[in-house]
């Protein structure tokens, strides 16, 4: 593995970083409190923004081949800037064009990826089900075909992006097998639920969502697909963007901790020139670096198509966000009371980095799978 970027790496690094000048970080920390439509509208200005320079577009996702290392160099960038922003654009680019790249034809499908890579589109993927709704197959929602439509009932919790999307990709079965409805909001009896109020991540709009005989045109349905490939390959890459997620945050939370640790004083010395404070500074760090090497060999790994790599991918998202927490959690003590104030970066990120551990692959389910396969390969 070259551990280096290569020059076009770290021209779209440049580029990235380019964008957000002191007025844009400015409207980024709007985002935090916006409404729906001001969230919408902010979203869709940055996803504008970041298709002029190619990013929408870089990678198709951990699939066999793709430049899934390339696509890091971007992403590390963006997560540390803005993890709302991150979430909302990686969702549209990464999670839901994703899907349709690898799933879809050219026709419907292909003038939805081009909207996005213009930046004209803000996607969702509806997935998880309501607790009371899941079955042993991992989808409860339900289509059969009717005609020349397909009709679609079931619930689905937890979409990202789904009170400000233009256009959601809805998982159901159909039978035995799976298929991807790609919807746009307003079809009769598609409801789209109020937003959810969570405790991290406050600038990206979360609902639930409600289908009700919804009749979907069969040119709009990917599949049916015989196997469970469409579910692996979202949780692979949700499990990559939640992993990048918390390597921006341990970035952005170890610079604002730096910059406190010089700026304040105690015992007529800046708090830097303690042992504790160093020693602590000194951990995050560690745990920066460490969490960084992971997350990018799992991203080589699945770019070679190596046979461990959902394995990597799973050892990286366990290890970064759990030491997302404790960064968070140093970052609080460095900073003391003014760090337990509500309204302060450190207090946003100490909210944050516990989405990753229960996003996605949750951690306990990571390390039941790591170890599954840990005994399949080696006893």
């Amino acid at each position: 593995m070259n551990f280096d970027w290569t020059v076009e790496d770290r021209e779209i690094k440049t580029r990235l970083i380019g964008i957000f000048d002191q007025s844009c970080l400015l409207e980024l920390e709007a985002l935090e409190d916006a409404d729906l439509l001001e969230l919408k509208n902010i979203t869709s200005r940055f996803l504008k923004r970041l298709a002029r320079i190619g990013y929408l577009g870089i990678g198709a996702g951990p699939v066999a081949g793709s430049d899934t290392l390339g696509l890091m160099a971007g992403q590390e960038e963006l997560a540390r800037i803005s993890g709302s922003l991150f979430l909302a654009v990686e969702v549209t680019a990464r999670i839901f064009a994703g899907l349709l790249r690898c799933f879809g034809g050219s026709g419907h499908a292909g003038n939805i990826l081009e909207a996005v890579e213009r930046g004209d589109l803000i996607g969702a993927v509806a997935v998880t089900e309501p607790a009371e709704q899941e079955h042993d197959g991992g989808l409860g929602a339900v289509a059969w075909l009717d005609g020349s439509d397909y009709v679609v009932n079931g619930k689905k919790d937890f979409v990202t992006n789904g009170p400000i999307a233009d256009c959601l990709a809805i998982l159901v079965h159909v039978e035995e097998q799976i298929a991807i409805c790609v919807v746009e909001p307003g079809l009769p009896g598609l409801v789209i639920g109020p937003r959810m109020k969570t405790l991290g991540y406050n600038g990206v709009a979360v609902s639930a969502i409600e289908l009700n005989e919804v009749r979907v045109p069969r040119s709009q349905v990917l599949g049916p697909i015989s196997d469970r490939s469409p579910l692996e390959f979202l949780r692979l890459t949700e499990d990559l963007v939640l992993t990048m997620a918390s390597v921006g945050l341990i970035q952005r939370t170890i610079a604002e901790a730096r910059k406190y640790s010089g700026l304040h004083q105690r015992s007529g010395k800046p708090i830097f020139a303690h042992q504790e404070i160093r020693f602590k500074l000194a951990e995050m760090l560690t745990l920066s670096q460490t969490s960084q090497l992971l997350a990018f060999r799992a991203g080589w790994m699945c770019s070679v198509s190596d046979s461990e790599a959902a394995t990597m991918v799973r050892c990286a998202k366990v290890f970064a966000a759990e030491a997302s927490e404790k960064v968070a959690s140093m970052a609080m003590q460095i900073m003391a009371g003014q760090g337990y104030l509500s309204g302060n970066i450190m207090e946003r990120g100490y909210r944050d980095a516990k989405y990753a551990a229960v996003a996605g692959t949750t951690s306990e389910r990571a390390r039941m799978a790591i170890a599954d396969d840990l005994l399949k390969r080696y006893v």
